[in-house]
């Protein structure tokens, strides 16, 4: 899938620049907070980990253990390694959901509400193209308040990058509804490297809902 590896030096740079100086959240932190930091923060999330262009023209973010991936240019995908899903007993045949398929060895999401930004890879940056992809879909974009996050929602599922990735824990997190999963024979608590647990919806303040979750931290130690 993979074609290069890119850089997001100058975005990266940008965005430590622009957060550290940023003084104060006004009182409509959903707004600003989204507007001013959320492309500039993914800039930084990309000089973390590995950022490629793959075949059809897309970018896509490699997870650490490169076992799960974020996917976005003409479609916006989440993309994982189906081997740790069928030994927690996933039957992928069992997949009833429409936005989800089994092939070629990875489960791919996509999602049917966030628009894309079609044939990225020849127009702009990886940089840009989030960029436009925030700027074209920003009510399925939300700022987590008490995490200090931003929240790419993909119908029920959730991709996440901390504002600040060198100051929080929580740097990049895939986020899975459970429910297509358990129903095809998904065992939670048996899906090595994921975490079941109870969120809060709504930047971090509404209902509470169960979801598996893949965090991977960047914070200086």
């Amino acid at each position: 899938m993979k074609k290069k590896i890119i850089s997001f030096t100058a975005a990266a740079a940008y965005a430590v620049i622009a957060i550290a100086s940023s003084i104060m959240i006004s009182e409509s932190p959903q707004f600003d907070v989204v507007a001013n930091y959320a492309a500039m923060s993914f800039g930084a999330l990309g000089e973390a980990v590995d950022v490629a262009v793959n075949d059809g023209g897309s970018y896509v973010v490699y997870s650490p253990s490169r076992a799960e991936r974020f996917s976005f240019g003409g479609d916006v995908q989440l993309i994982f390694d189906t081997a740790p899903f069928i030994a927690a007993g996933l039957d992928t045949d069992n997949l009833e959901a429409n936005n989800i398929i089994a092939e070629d060895g990875y489960i791919i999401l996509t999602s049917e509400g966030v628009a894309g930004v079609a044939g990225v890879a020849s127009k702009g940056s990886a940089f840009e193209t989030m960029e436009a992809i925030i700027r074209n879909n920003r009510r399925h974009i939300l700022y987590h308040m008490d995490h200090d996050l931003f929240e790419l929602h993909l119908g029920g599922h959730t991709f996440r990058w901390a504002r600040d990735i060198r100051d929080n824990t929580r740097g990049m997190t895939f986020v899975l509804n459970p429910e297509p999963f358990v129903t095809a024979g998904l065992d939670p608590d048996a899906l090595e490297g994921w975490t079941l647990a109870n969120i809060a919806l709504d930047h971090g303040r509404g209902e509470t809902v169960p979801r598996l979750l893949r965090n991977y931290s960047f914070a200086a130690k």
